[in-house]
């Protein structure tokens, strides 16, 4: 083969590579927007860009609320999850059914009424159903108590958060259960921040997580040239304690937030490359020094979604 001949191929096979990879970051560029998981990394973050008060359902932000007398309604398509509750509407009547059938529990509400009919018996609404712009806004507290959900009201970021029965099983996970089960779910959670707190002001295809060998319930985050070190609370949602910019050490403009925690010693890092959609993970020893263990191409099927992953012979110490 000659010069000519074998410089045509090596160009087209690096074309070749690069419209794969382009391809492919279009691709997932494309999901992320649409699932709105391509700036955190699959949590749902509470910042100053968002309005107030906000509410989670699980991890998912409630876009659209209404604050009525000072009680909270979501829309009612909040509550069509078949892991929890499924709802009917009949729009000639106005009439709303809702059950969780796991507990053999039915709620009936009319639009424009203080009153709900809970297994046959009246319940009393704060606030009644109400119908806004072809939108259902149903009261938040009283269906998710109803149905078995718990809420709670997290103080220093002014939101709410309802934990579902599935995410309540989850936390148990979160709290006893195995250490990359329990790891995936830490890294899911909403983030909460308190007033004042830094946010992240880059740009970045690149989550990387970092936990101290053997945890689940803190942990590092870097993305968008942000460091942060979270805890999950007892209530089971992640709080930013303490943040940096992740810029040279020298830099004099470099940005602190809250109390620095304790070195991790010994610790265990995943990395999300978003934009070629790859997973690398490794260990790091407690001088700093990193070893890359594993790389995994989450374009196999077999792949798909895989962040977190077991790390061979770490064992939990943090399990309730």
């Amino acid at each position: 083969m000659n010069d000519d001949a074998s410089i045509y191929i090596n160009t087209y096979k690096t074309l070749t590579r690069r419209y794969v990879m382009k391809k492919r970051f279009l691709a997932i560029m494309a999901a992320a927007l649409v699932s709105g998981t391509i700036s955190t990394g699959g949590a749902v973050q509470a910042s100053g860009a968002q309005p107030s008060p906000q509410v989670f359902i699980d991890s998912t932000w409630q876009n659209d609320i209404l604050t009525l007398e000072g009680r909270t309604l979501v829309q009612l398509v909040a509550f069509n999850d078949p892991t929890w509750a499924n709802y009917s509407y009949d729009k000639q009547k106005k009439t709303i059914n809702i059950t969780n059938k796991a507990k053999s529990i039915d709620i009936q509400l009319t639009a424009g009424k203080k009153e709900a009919l809970v297994n046959g018996s009246k319940k009393t609404l704060d606030v009644p159903v109400t119908i806004r712009n072809g939108r259902t806004y149903v009261p938040l507290r009283f269906l998710s108590e109803q149905l078995g959900a718990s809420v709670y009201y997290h103080k220093p970021s002014k939101n709410t958060i309802v934990q579902t029965p599935s995410r309540m099983k989850q936390l148990e996970t979160l709290v006893n259960g195995n250490l990359a089960d329990a790891r995936k779910i830490a890294t899911s959670l909403p983030v909460f921040r308190e007033k004042g707190a830094l946010e992240s002001t880059g740009e970045g295809f690149t989550i990387r997580y970092i936990f101290p060998e053997g945890e689940s319930l803190r942990f590092i985050r870097e993305h968008k040239g942000l460091r942060e070190y979270i805890e999950i609370s007892e209530h089971g949602f992640s709080e930013v304690e303490w943040a940096e910019d992740i810029y040279d050490s020298s830099d004099t403009k470099k940005r602190e937030w809250g109390t620095k925690p304790a070195a991790f010693g010994n610790a265990v890092y995943f990395t999300d490359i978003v934009m070629m959609d790859t997973t690398e993970f490794g260990k790091i020893d407690s001088s700093g020094a990193e070893t890359q263990l594993g790389r995994i191409d989450r374009s196999q099927p077999e792949n798909k979604n895989k962040i977190i992953v077991s790390i061979e012979g770490e064992k939990r110490k943090d399990a309730k």
